[in-house]
């Protein structure tokens, strides 16, 4: 078989492992390589492509065309690289993967799987203990790798973890094993003397076990993990009584609304975010006026988006003038970053209108034999003028008028940051302040604006940026619990 040959194969399954969805924590087995002879390496932080190809004694050229990857100086962590003819270790035999969440460390990882944080940083090589962050894929062990672990710790009634001494510890070697200070050992078990302890001593672990963040966080749902560009991420909060929530990611704050006694965040990631990792941090203000603060990272990782050519006619072509594009970007920038801390939305969103796809969110698009310096930021329904529109979700009109790009337009703003606009009516049939319910006509197809037929031209918007919405008509939706978020708002 020739080279070509082989790397089309490796390729054509390569897809086939991407396309199975990311869970978290799970007791099955990783996926299977894309071959017998080739594996795939999850890029970490402060690696780069000569790094890897040294750890599996090839080329990076080699890993860089195995995978289409143009520039080798330019890989993202998260990243999956195909390695053909991976040499595999025997000890990954023993271990399966971990999909860390946010909140984790490699202690309280350590700690689930009963082995040690050292542990962890070798077989994954590691450049640093305090380098994980959610969405990362760890390898873990998948039997205790330690003897009499199991009778060495349990977990309290309060949480944390209790060690029991074992004849041969000190203080020094169970803080070390995880991760922890002596002194802070000594002081959450009261021990008065750190060189004093006995076998059958009970020593508290802080910060090991359930209470894995600190109050009033109790748990953190970034979900999906790791998120592509051009679509939504969620983030739910839970915590141990009421607070003030705020938290900033990609440099913009996020706006909370609570549901259920939990906070949610619906988060877009913008088409052209650059892949890679991302701190998200999160304040929450607790009724006594208490702060507590947290950060985690986020995995952002390349969407895959098509090429499309537009051919104007003369009669429309002046719409490409850069100072048209800004006039309705301005109007837009009024009304996409609305949020509404209601929620007027179930799942799954109404179908806009009736037709077939005409073309998709995200790819890059020439006009009139141009260069591919824009991008199509919805979803076009091919359908005939006079078609009706109907509203994706319940909510409230808050832009209806015609604009120079648009044409006749309608958006809507179905709250928690929700928005969804709909451009190139024949026909507006809402007005701004109208409450519209799923399903409701708000406009007929038309072909108005910068557009070359009838059809309907969809889009979402979600903290401010445009993402694809057909996500949210089909599922799986991004979001933990989406069952729970389908009643009631």
């Amino acid at each position: 078989m020739n080279r070509k040959a082989i790397v089309a194969l490796i390729t054509v399954l390569l897809a086939g492992i991407l396309a199975i969805p990311v869970r978290a924590q799970s007791d099955d087995p990783p996926p299977q390589a894309a071959s017998a002879e080739a594996a795939i390496h999850i890029v970490q932080r402060g690696e780069t492509m000569f790094s890897i190809a040294q750890r599996y004694g090839m080329t990076a050229d080699t890993i860089a065309h195995t995978n289409g990857v143009p520039d080798p100086r330019r890989i993202f962590v998260g990243q999956r690289l195909v390695i053909p003819n991976a040499k595999v270790d025997a000890e990954q035999d023993a271990t399966t993967a971990h999909i860390v969440e946010a909140g984790d460390t490699l202690t309280t990882i350590a700690t689930r799987y009963h082995t040690t944080w050292q542990h962890l940083v070798q077989i994954n090589d590691l450049l640093s203990p305090n380098a994980v962050y959610a969405g990362q894929v760890v390898q873990v062990p998948t039997i205790d790798t330690r003897a009499g672990t199991e009778e060495s710790v349990h977990l309290p009634m309060e949480g944390g973890l209790v060690y029991i001494v074992r004849p041969d510890d000190t203080l020094f070697r169970i803080a070390l094993q995880y991760g922890i200070s002596p002194w802070n050992l000594a002081a959450s078990s009261h021990v008065a003397n750190p060189a004093l302890v006995y076998p059958g001593q009970e020593l508290t672990i802080p910060g090991a076990g359930p209470g894995l963040l600190p109050t009033p966080f109790s748990a953190v749902e970034v979900q999906p993990l790791p998120v592509s560009q051009g679509t939504t991420m969620i983030i739910a909060v839970h915590t141990t009584e009421p607070v003030t929530l705020e938290g900033t990611l990609f440099g913009q704050a996020l706006h909370f609304a609570e549901e259920g006694h939990v906070y949610y965040c619906p988060v877009g990631v913008h088409v052209l975010m650059e892949p890679g990792l991302y701190e998200l941090e999160l304040t929450a203000v607790d009724e006594q006026g208490r702060t507590t603060a947290i950060s985690t990272g986020v995995i952002i990782e390349a969407g895959r988006f098509g090429y499309e050519r537009i051919d104007l006619p003369a009669s429309r072509s002046g719409l490409l003038d850069p100072a048209v594009y800004v006039k309705d970007r301005e109007r837009f920038d009024t009304v996409r970053s609305i949020f509404t801390p209601e929620r007027f939305w179930t799942v799954p969103f109404q179908r806009p209108c009736r037709g077939a796809i005409s073309a998709y969110f995200g790819s890059h698009r020439s006009y009139n034999g141009g260069p591919y310096t824009t991008y199509h930021s919805g979803v076009d329904f091919r359908s005939p003028g006079g078609t009706s529109v109907l509203a994706a979700a319940a909510g409230t009109v808050v832009l209806a008028e015609p604009l120079s790009l648009w044409g006749n337009a309608v958006v809507v703003d179905h709250g928690w940051g929700i928005v969804t606009g709909y451009a190139h009516l024949s026909q507006i049939g809402v007005q701004v302040g109208q409450q519209v319910q799923r399903g409701e006509t708000v406009g007929k197809v038309g072909n108005t604006g910068l557009s070359t037929g009838s059809h309907l031209h969809w889009e979402m918007w979600v903290s401010g940026n445009s993402v694809n919405g057909l996500e949210w008509l089909d599922g799986p939706y991004p979001w933990p619990g989406a069952e729970q978020l389908g009643i009631g708002g």
